[in-house]
């Protein structure tokens, strides 16, 4: 019988140890959606905001009301965020859009000299020529002190030529009519005219759609030197484009010199395609209402024209009255004109009032130079009922030079 030798069994593991290996091992029961504190709600920011936020069927009738005016103010909210980020961003493209014009215009901006855009501060006389009486939020008194104690440089700007290119701007946009400047200021941009007063209130130079506008004149003015009153549009922008300007020739009654600005810029510049250039010498700002609930409106708007040289003189004397500075520019019938509209609203955006600055046109063979030296600050213009509430006050006549207005002999 031969010899062998089992071949050794493998090793296994023992039966009972396995089974016990798997006696420790359970199958992981399922996650349960966590809950809230309050019974029954999920803990999802999404569907917690949406209980919170809308009115839900278990809610109390005082909740739901809590809800829904919750509901009202994030609307009124997001909408009015939304609103001011459409009106930065017009503004934005609004001022691109001048500086894009002035490039194809091959005009340069020039050096500025303005201070920041600061609103002027004003007071309303309460008397005939003394004392003073608070009125809107950019009144200050009389009573406090000037607040400049260097001396002030009042030596009105020397004018220098435009030169813009009318060839580029008429075939850019054929509704050019003019370019306007005031020395020194940012007051520099072309001059266009709608079919209607409407059109460029809301679009710029190129057609887009924005809050600045374009300066504009009356679509009544004719533009072929026949014209008697040049009216010209132009919105008060927060930036100091478009008409801002024209709002600084506002008396600062918290500085020594409250007619500093008309001191320093008394004329504007209007360029036509012609090649010709119009000097105006400034005469005359005044606050008009435009709403007969808050009593009378002086209508400026759209007197482009006279009848005779009453009409003319009538319609100076009115002006004249109204407005908030006196100057050494003399007036006659046959002047041509020159009106810068803008909106102001001292007494609140619910009064309608515009700022409204009135020149006359350099006279053939007349020098430019105005003596701005005797200009002054009239405590005493002429207003309207409600502006009259407001600072407890009346207008008590006429107080400026009628000899100033040549062949006036009325009282």
């Amino acid at each position: 019988m031969a010899n062998y030798k089992e071949k050794p069994k493998k090793k296994t593991a023992s039966r009972n140890i396995a089974l016990d290996k798997l006696d420790f091992y359970t199958e992981p029961a399922p996650k349960k959606k966590k809950q809230d504190k309050i019974k029954g709600r999920p803990q999802n920011i999404f569907v917690r905001f949406a209980h919170a936020a809308f009115p839900q069927k278990r809610d109390s009738k005082g909740e739901k009301i809590r809800k829904i005016v919750m509901l009202v103010l994030i609307v009124v909210f997001a909408v009015s965020i939304g609103y001011l980020l459409f009106q930065l961003t017009s503004i934005k493209d609004g001022s691109e859009a001048n500086k894009q014009t002035q490039s194809l215009a091959g005009v340069d901006s020039g050096t500025i000299d303005m201070d920041d855009f600061t609103p002027p501060e004003i007071i309303i006389s309460t008397t005939s020529g003394t004392g003073s009486s608070t009125a809107g939020t950019d009144a200050t008194t009389e009573t406090e002190e000037p607040k400049e104690t260097e001396e002030i440089n009042v030596t009105p700007l020397v004018n220098t030529p435009i030169n813009a290119n009318f060839d580029a701007l008429l075939a850019e946009n054929p509704d050019t009519r003019g370019w306007i400047k005031i020395q020194g200021t940012y007051l520099n941009h072309v001059v266009v005219q709608g079919k209607d007063n409407d059109y460029y209130l809301h679009r710029d130079f190129y057609g887009n759609e924005t809050l600045s506008g374009t300066i504009f004149s009356h679509y009544k003015n004719k533009w072929d030197g026949t014209d008697q009153n040049l009216i010209l549009f132009g919105h008060n922008m927060i930036d100091g484009d478009c008409f801002a300007t024209v709002r600084y020739y506002l008396p600062n009654d918290r500085s020594r010199e409250p007619v500093k600005f008309y001191k320093v810029h008394p004329t504007v510049m209007i360029e036509t395609p012609d090649g010709k250039t119009h000097i105006y010498k400034i005469f005359a700002g005044v606050l008009a209402n435009t709403q007969k609930e808050y009593g009378e409106v002086f209508k400026y708007v759209n007197k482009t024209k006279f009848k005779s040289q009453n009409d003319f003189n009538n319609f100076i004397v009115e002006i004249m009255d109204r407005s908030w500075f006196h100057t050494d520019v003399d007036l006659q019938y046959g002047d041509k004109l020159l009106t810068l509209s803008t909106c102001y609203w001292p007494l609140g955006q619910e009064v309608d009032t515009r700022w409204v600055v009135f020149a006359r046109e350099v006279r053939p063979g007349e020098s430019e130079y105005v003596d701005t030296s005797i200009a002054t600050r009239n405590y005493n213009p002429k207003l309207f009922d409600y502006y009259y509430s407001i600072i407890g006050s009346q207008w008590y006549g006429s107080t400026w030079d009628k000899s100033k207005l040549l062949g006036y002999t009325g009282e």
